[in-house]
């Protein structure tokens, strides 16, 4: 699963450790990967969508992407490429990481019965050679060996399907059968993969800044667009959308595309627009108050659909505005999307934020926030309830910072002098009302805010468009 920003901005938290690869490319003067198009080449009338664009996989294990957490998807992409398997047994081999991992066998262990009720197969407990396989494995039909390696974005697993050597003689001569069947599958690490991992503690550092590539920054976003489990950011102008990475002390893009060839002007733009983005299943949802309709762009920025409402709600459906107001209630941004699943809200708003995040059971959980511009209260939302952050500012975003599965919100100060703006996190264990945990001075102004979410050995980077330049925190 993508996190992404609303809006107006505010911003989180982390602590200096390995650099995030959203700033890490910097190092290598290398383009970031995946670039899709070359800033500056852009029409200059609006485009039509383009739905072959960038399909997404059409493949059974297409549709376990979204729906599954690390661990579940990666048994469910399993099922899908080899069948059932009900007459054979799992097993794994040693877990194979660069990382510290005090409980390394539980987590293979765990993902040896995920991936064997998958199959519909019986699970062998404890790590087994390669060599040993086909005598363990004696007395059954067929038997599944799973190769595991994590790294620092993901959990790999390589999976086949063998039949053992049938003999006396072949045993002992320990032939080497050739496998049957085999599937590779990969998933981006979450909370409860992160569960078996040191913990992160939720720390400040100092930001990097670099000048914003676009001069009044709506809104932001990160996540992985491009598909190289890497994070991208997307910056929103009023002017023009870029999509790039940190790079030599300065935003690079790899795709930029102005609004004007996008959507027309809104019949009634606000003095001061409000703006959402988002980066879910490899596309970017966009739209602000100043365009007629919010889109849905492809990797390149190239427009997939248009939103059924004008403005994406990060983690979940999209709302009207009425005037200078967001709507109570969010659709489905497009038929293929989920439906919403989280109740609405009594009371409209001017800033909202959400996420959807896998804790650390690996259960799939929906967060979001809206805040009253009359109450400067952000009232939060769950499956399981509500909670309100009092005095928030009309910066706001949500995200997992520190990769435990609970989320932090994320909000500037609700005042008008640019030098007194601060950005301030609170985490939200349920059922607990949110704790504030940080609070980062940002003079110039909040404007815009995302979160990056965080990686196995580091805490989520965010980023906040604070006056004319953006802050990382990593």
């Amino acid at each position: 699963m993508a996190l992404s920003a609303s809006a107006h901005g505010a911003a989180p938290i982390t602590a200096r450790m390995t650099p995030s690869p959203l700033i890490a490319q910097a190092a290598s003067g290398a383009a970031p990967p995946g670039s899709a198009s070359a800033p500056g080449k852009t029409p200059d009338a609006p485009a039509s969508p383009t739905p072959g664009a960038a399909d997404p996989p059409s493949d059974q294990a297409a549709a376990c992407k979204d729906t599954k957490s690390a661990l579940g998807g990666l048994g469910c992409e399993l099922r899908a490429a080899l069948g059932a398997q009900s007459a054979a047994l799992v097993m794994h081999g040693e877990l194979v990481t660069d990382l510290t991992i005090p409980r390394s066998e539980a987590l293979a262990a765990r993902l040896t019965r995920v991936v064997a009720g998958a199959l519909g197969a019986r699970v062998h407990s404890g790590a087994v050679p390669r060599g040993a396989a086909e005598l363990t494995a004696r007395s059954a039909r067929r038997f599944v060996y799973l190769e595991l390696r994590l790294t620092r974005h993901a959990l790999e697993v390589s999976a086949d399907v063998y039949e053992p050597a049938r003999g006396f003689w072949a045993r002992v001569r320990a032939e080497a059968s050739e496998p049957k069947a085999h599937a590779f599958a990969t998933r981006p690490i979450d909370a409860e993969l992160r569960s078996f991992l040191p913990s992160l503690p939720l720390v400040a550092s100092a930001p990097l800044k670099v000048p914003s590539p676009e001069a009044e920054v709506v809104a932001l976003a990160c996540g992985d667009l491009d598909g190289d489990q890497a994070p991208e950011l997307a910056v929103v102008g009023r002017g023009a959308i870029q999509v790039g990475r940190v790079r030599g002390g300065r935003f690079v893009a790899s795709a930029s595309r102005p609004w004007r060839a996008l959507s027309p002007l809104a019949p009634a733009p606000l003095r001061e627009p409000i703006g959402s983005a988002r980066i879910q299943s490899g596309l970017l949802d966009v739209g602000s108050s100043d365009r007629a309709r919010g889109l849905r762009l492809n990797p390149d920025l190239s427009p997939r659909l248009t939103l059924a409402a004008p403005i994406p709600w990060p983690g979940h459906g999209c709302v009207n505005l009425y005037e200078h107001w967001l709507g109570r209630e969010e659709v489905a941004c497009a038929p293929e999307d989920d439906s919403i699943s989280l109740p609405g809200y009594d009371h409209r708003g001017d800033t909202l934020a959400g996420a959807r995040l896998v804790d650390a059971e690996g259960r799939l959980r929906s967060f979001r926030a809206l805040r009253g511009a009359s109450t400067r209260r952000a009232d939060l939302k769950s499956e399981r309830g509500t909670a309100s952050v009092p005095e928030v500012g009309a910066q706001l975003t949500m995200g997992d910072l520190d990769g435990d599965g609970v989320p932090e919100i994320v909000a500037s100060l609700p005042t008008r002098v640019a030098k007194d703006d601060a950005l301030v996190v609170y985490s939200w264990r349920e059922p607990s009302p949110p704790k504030e945990r940080l609070r980062l001075p940002a003079p110039g102004g909040v404007r815009a805010v995302t979160a990056c979410p965080a990686e196995a050995t580091q805490r989520g980077v965010v980023v906040a468009a604070v006056g004319s330049e953006l802050w990382l925190f990593q």
